[in-house]
């Protein structure tokens, strides 16, 4: 640990929102982590924190600044880098893919997750829509972002070789630092819990779990079909998250493949009692076709749970030993699979042991002393850039 800590300022825009999904997964946990690694954060807001948040951080070792009201253009590209000149800041770091300024007096980081906006969907957006007003504005945002950040995270290999690929980003400026799961979903669940779960969502005895969106990238009807092919007319499908609009959809689904009475759609669900719910079904099932990285695979293995995920994207990156992979070519793999984990237990007990070794490759404690090595990397280079230059004018 460095005898005087990195101020880093955190572009914390997003933490006024109390939830915990997502990119603000990620940012929580590292402002959390960093400072056992000579980093102090500096929270810069337009808002105040939510309290869950700060709940969640060292006490005294972090600092957070509130912007008076202000429209958010004059925020980020004004108030953010006066507040890095006036409280002496050696960094400015954005966790969420964009959202810093278009010079600072300091050098800044971007934490760009994914390329699933230009690369799937913008693969399925009509030309007329790219060139909406809102559509315009938000690329110039990720743009400015990516072009003027001194140094880019993403959080796998797959994700780092597409935004090579084809945000046109120089390999070189990239680093990889892997996500992780909460340390509770490490925690061993009662069987008290268990039980109060399961009552509080009416589960059966015997199911496979699904939790995240059900829009169209994450694959849900190739999931519904594997079920229906596999056969197995003891064991239920449980998909949490989603949202209701697609609901009708599903469920017209599973009726014409004749598994209406085994799909359970619970929706979203306390963060709370997704350990219990991983850790009492037979696997979780992945079937997205693209992820920046798919946390819920690290979920998953942190309680134990067989997981299968699909052969595509990030996701067999992440899961390596710790799971199998499915081709998204047809569905006959995955039924297999489900089949197989549905009546061997041995091989259920084999695929326990693999989820559990693998999840203990990923902590968030590995990520941020990943990170503050970043900035220290980045400081150096940028002091011997100035360094260098200073010569060249002398």
């Amino acid at each position: 640990m460095m005898s005087t800590p990195l101020r880093v300022g955190f572009n914390a825009r997003l933490l006024s929102n109390p939830s915990l999904r997502g990119w603000n997964r990620y940012t929580v946990n590292l402002i959390a982590h960093l400072p056992q690694f000579g980093v102090r954060p500096v929270l810069l807001a337009p808002q105040p924190i939510h309290p869950s948040h700060l709940e969640r951080f060292p006490l005294d070792s972090y600092e957070v600044h509130v912007a008076p009201p202000m429209r958010n253009l004059k925020w980020e590209q004004l108030w953010l880098p006066q507040q890095c000149r006036a409280l002496r800041l050696d960094l400015l770091h954005s966790t969420f893919n964009f959202g810093l300024p278009w010079s600072a007096p300091c050098p800044m980081l971007l934490t760009l997750h994914d390329t699933i906006d230009p690369v799937y969907y913008g693969r399925q957006t009509a030309w007329y829509d790219r060139v909406r007003l809102q559509n315009l504005i938000s690329t110039a945002y990720h743009w400015a972002a990516r072009t003027r950040a001194d140094r880019i995270i993403t959080v796998t290999k797959h994700a780092k070789s597409d935004i090579v690929k084809y945000l046109r980003v120089p390999a070189r400026r990239i680093d990889v630092t892997y996500e992780a799961a909460d340390p509770h979903f490490h925690e061993p669940v009662s069987t008290d819990t268990r039980h109060a779960v399961r009552e509080r969502y009416s589960l059966p005895t015997r199911y496979l779990f699904y939790v995240g969106g059900w829009e169209k990238r994450k694959n849900i009807p190739f999931l519904l079909s594997a079920f229906a092919e596999a056969a197995c007319p003891d064991l239920h499908l449980v998909l949490a998250g989603g949202n209701d609009g697609r609901r009708a959809e599903l469920m017209a689904m599973a009726t014409a493949l004749g598994i209406a009475d085994r799909l359970r759609l619970i929706g979203w669900v306390d963060e709370a009692d997704l350990p219990a719910l991983y850790a009492e079904s037979l696997a979780f099932v992945y079937p997205s076709e693209y992820e920046g990285f798919g946390l819920q695979l690290c979920e998953a293995m942190a309680c134990g749970c067989p997981v299968l995920a699909a052969r595509a994207s990030c996701l067999p990156e992440v899961l390596g030993n710790g799971g199998e992979t499915f081709t998204l070519k047809s569905t006959a793999e995955l039924a297999t699979l489900l089949q197989r984990i549905a009546t061997d237990e041995n091989y259920r007990r084999t695929q326990i042991e693999r989820a559990t070794t693998r999840s203990k490759d990923f902590s968030w404690q590995s990520c941020a002393k990943a990170t503050a090595g970043i900035y220290l990397r980045l400081l150096k280079y940028t002091s011997d850039i100035g360094s260098a230059a200073s010569q060249i004018r002398a």
